[in-house]
């Protein structure tokens, strides 16, 4: 495997990005393998996020989370991917702490995100666990 380069992604990107990040949400069984997913409804979530940063290897897509925020005060992150022939190797651990550097530039301080039981051990290498705050989903 060649060099992984972590960047930001940006509105140019999304003609070549958007079918390797469907691929990914296939893979992580986010959304359905068996049905054609919009291309263009999937690069309107990349482009109202707030921040994209995706990992790339010989040019493709291999890993991404992307960030939600105000663009003041908080962020939080969500929907971290590395396709499985890449996982194992620093990259989300790359992703994560270059897409945190990005929102500490732009002043934002409050960075959270909510992890799967089993995946949290990722989020503690950079992050420090929340005391007395329980997440919500609301149905």
């Amino acid at each position: 495997m060649g060099e992984i380069v972590v960047r930001l992604i940006q509105e140019a990107d999304l003609p070549q990005v958007v079918p390797g990040v469907i691929g990914l949400y296939q893979e992580a069984g986010w959304v359905n393998n068996t049905e054609p997913v919009d291309q263009e409804q999937m690069a309107q979530l990349l482009r109202n996020s707030f921040r994209v940063m995706g990992a790339f290897a010989e040019g493709r897509i291999i890993g991404m989370m992307r960030a939600l925020s105000d663009g003041v005060s908080d962020a939080y992150l969500l929907d971290m991917v590395v396709s499985g022939n890449y996982r194992r190797q620093g990259i989300a651990s790359r992703i994560l702490q270059s897409l945190v550097e990005e929102l500490k530039k732009c002043q934002i301080e409050w960075i959270v995100c909510i992890s799967v039981p089993g995946k949290d051990g990722l989020y503690a290498k950079l992050g420090t666990p929340m005391q007395s705050h329980v997440p919500y989903r609301f149905l």
